[in-house]
């Protein structure tokens, strides 16, 4: 007879979860014991559901965010009205050739024009654009054919030719960087450390995950999950693409929550199942209880996550936009199969998810054992009894702590990472730096994007180029400002060289253009109208973007989650002490951000060189994911405080016993979201290392001082009325199954710790 249908024929008499558990326990509980019913046919069709993600994903296509499309304010209007009316600059890519005479570097000059001239790929050649040094070195600017936008696919056979003569001509040294160049090397690099992240993150977990169950065969079921999870999200983001073009960064962050939410899940569903058959419940049973209590508890913080980076929607940024969808996506996939491929893989294993124990597992169990004959109760016990005692300086020191790690963040400075902060060690990229610091101007201008009728009339050009003169002298850029102009005369692209001299210069250049000069074009023709674009232009536009959307995103994450809370535990108070130590922990989190990559002492230990500013798209994200994965072990930490109470213990009793029930599972998790994120911090790209160290802390932060410390704090200082919670139904034993699952008894003998450690 198959297990399942064994579970169903022959429950345990005499002990059952509760009943009594709301409509929101008693949906996951339904959920769960349809899974264990009919555990082969739910397993299937959760691989028909990550096959089928996979080929939509597959026969969609990714839709890539472009820079058309990517801009806001004014710099994003004119980037579309350059688009519109066919002025937007074809994509070129820029080679510095060098060596000790001129001869060498007109010959070598001469050669890459003839082998790149050829190319189909290559619109034309300008030779040299620019000479320094008595003609020991020239700029050649190679214009490409077809869409900017994919300039990374075209830049192949002009890399060749560049490698080609550097090759043969001694003496003479050739480096090619441009839009393209620079694209392809990036997603190489992101690829690779994509494969570096998962490569070192699965043993990592895997490791955690074999401590923690102690068995082989268990830790394999979360991360399982949590692989297959990644890989339906990863295959949707096709689908989800469509409608929020997807970026570089979209499918690191994917890989980053996905495999962190979906491990951590299981983890806790797991756990619980294992510690309810260890009390002696049957397999039915255990499973019932894990999905009341476990189960709601994810189901709740998987909601508070999915809504804190649906905030992200209203920040108005496709960029956020594209990460907030794909990140929703694997989390409800991660939810959902932790509420019913879980319980049906556990009902099909049965015991045999035991297999593979180790020889430490059983000395573990011994141990532990021993302690709980004793009375001890384990490190977090032990911890949580003394807050619980002294609530009031318990919670002071908490707040403290978190705030004294707080104070950094009042100074964080906000930049965009720019070409600074790409690595050196890429050749492109060195190449743009040598471009920048030999001909400055030259790889980037600023951009006057005029708007009026007839600005193709001779009169119109030439005071069109004299705005082009009246805004070089604000840039202080090399060379001479080029126009164009749109066929049907409607708009035209003044293009003004500016140096690369640092971000707050750059702001500083766009602000003054666009008080003093823009005003000016009425002087070109009636009813001009100027708009400033071109990268220094979207860089402060993409700033003031979030610093305005900011208040709106925090607003709607923090009133949702409040309503979450309000739904999940019935108390007001509890609400905003949860929310208010969620606050303390993010900004906590963000003062460890400030104080390692705002200066230098740990850029030896990280491998980086600080640009004394955090990423501008960083606060905004960290602060929606933080706020959800941070409800994690606030959550299930908290509904096993509330069985506790409803079995009748008083709320300094059940804090206790809650945070030392819980101990083992929160440390393991949270070990495991610790070692996902801080493989992140040893990639290349500074905004991984960044997004990597933030999360790690808050994790580190929120699973030590809040879980340990603040929380049962908060639950003693708030008491019997500040947190109501109903006691539980008490039926007699002769009601049977059917009837009720358990007493109060039963249930309080089986929410004790697991470990304690």
């Amino acid at each position: 007879m198959p297990p399942a249908r064994r579970l169903h024929h022959r429950p345990d008499p005499g002990c059952a979860p509760p009943d009594d558990v709301g409509w929101l326990a008693g949906g996951v509980r339904r959920a769960a014991g349809a899974a264990a019913r009919f555990p082969k046919s739910v397993v299937l069709l959760w691989l028909v559901l990550i096959a089928g993600c996979i080929m939509a994903g597959s026969l969609t296509g990714t839709k890539e965010l472009s820079d058309v499309d990517a801009g806001t304010g004014d710099s994003g209007r004119a980037t579309q009205l350059v688009h519109a009316a066919g002025l937007r600059d074809a994509a070129t890519e820029n080679v510095v050739v060098r060596s000790d005479s001129a001869a060498k570097t007109t010959a070598a000059v001469q050669q890459l024009r003839a082998r790149v001239a050829g190319l189909p790929e290559v619109a034309r050649v300008q030779a040299p654009a620019q000479t320094k040094d008595g003609g020991r070195i020239a700029l050649v600017n190679v214009t490409l054919r077809g869409d900017p936008d994919d300039a990374a696919d075209h830049v192949e056979g002009v890399q060749a030719a560049v490698e080609s003569v550097d090759a043969g001509a001694p003496g003479v040294t050739l480096q090619q960087a441009g839009a393209g160049s620079v694209e392809k090397a990036l997603d190489e690099l992101i690829s690779d450390d994509l494969a570096q992240a998962e490569m070192f993150s699965l043993p990592i977990t895997l490791i955690v995950l074999v401590f923690a169950f102690g068995a082989v065969v268990a830790a394999f079921v979360p991360l399982l999950l949590g692989l297959t999870a990644v890989a339906g999200a990863m295959g949707a983001m096709g689908v989800v693409s469509q409608l929020a073009p997807s970026t570089d960064n979209t499918a690191a962050t994917v890989v980053l929550i996905g495999l962190a939410v979906g491990v951590d899940y299981s983890l806790f569903y797991v756990r619980r199942e294992r510690e309810e058959r260890r009390r002696g419940r049957g397999p039915l049973a255990a499973l019932d209880a894990a999905a009341a209590s476990v189960g709601r508890a994810i189901l709740v913080s998987g909601l508070t996550v999915m809504v804190a980076l649906a905030g992200l929607l209203l920040s108005g940024e496709p960029v956020f936009a594209s990460i907030a969808l794909a990140t929703i996506l694997v989390v409800l996939i991660a939810v959902i199969g932790s509420l019913t491929v879980l319980p049906a893989v556990l009902a099909l294993m049965g015991d045999r998810i035991e297999r593979g124990r180790l020889p430490f597992a059983r000395r573990r169990e011994a141990r532990r054992a021993r302690r709980e004959a004793s009375g001890h109760r384990g490190f977090w016990g032990a911890l949580a009894g003394g807050v619980t005692a002294r609530p009031v300086a318990s919670m002071v020191t908490a707040v403290c702590v978190l705030g004294a790690l707080a104070v950094p963040a009042t100074q964080m400075k906000l930049a965009f990472a720019g070409n600074g902060a790409l690595p050196d060690e890429l050749p492109a990229v060195a190449a743009l730096h040598t471009i920048e610091r030999t001909f400055p101007g030259a790889p980037g201008d600023v951009e006057l994007v005029v708007s009026a009728a007839g600005l193709n009339q001779p009169g119109a050009q030439a005071k069109l180029a004299a705005l082009g003169e009246r805004a070089l002298r604000v840039t202080g850029g090399a060379g001479e400002p080029e126009v164009q102009v749109s066929r049907d005369g409607g708009t035209a692209l003044v293009s003004v060289p500016m140096p690369d001299e640092g971000r707050d210069a750059g702001d500083d250049v766009v602000r003054e253009l666009r008080s003093t000069v823009t005003p000016t074009a009425a002087t070109v023709a009636p009813g001009a109208e100027a708009l400033v674009g071109g990268q220094p232009a979207e860089d402060l536009d993409g700033d003031e973007a979030l610093a305005s959307a900011t208040p709106l995103v925090v607003g709607f994450v923090l009133a949702l989650a409040l309503l979450l809370l309000l739904g999940a535990f019935r108390s007001p108070k509890l609400a905003l002490a949860v929310i208010g130590l969620n606050l303390l922990s993010v900004g906590a989190a963000a003062g460890v951000l400030v104080a390692v990559f705002q200066e230098t002492w740990a850029e030896g230990l990280l491998d980086f060189e600080s640009t004394g500013a955090i990423a501008t798209w960083l606060p905004l994200f960290g602060f929606t994911v933080l706020f959800g994965l941070s409800m994690d072990y606030t959550v299930l930490v908290l509904e096993r405080i509330r069985e506790l109470r409803r079995s009748g213990l008083s709320p300094a009793e059940a804090a206790a016993q809650g945070v030392a029930a819980t101990g083992s599972t929160v440390t393991s998790a949270a070990l495991v979201m610790v070692g996902v994120f801080s493989v992140f911090a040893t990639l290349t790209l500074i905004d991984m290392k960044q997004m990597g160290v933030g999360l790690a802390a808050a994790v580190l932060i929120d699973a030590t001082i809040v879980r340990g410390v603040a929380l049962p704090a908060a639950v003693t200082l708030l008491g019997e009325k500040g947190w109501k919670v109903p006691r539980r139904r008490v039926r007699p034993a002769s009601a049977g199954v059917g009837a009720g699952w358990d007493d109060g008894r039963a249930v309080a003998a089986t929410t004790g710790s697991d470990d304690g450690r």
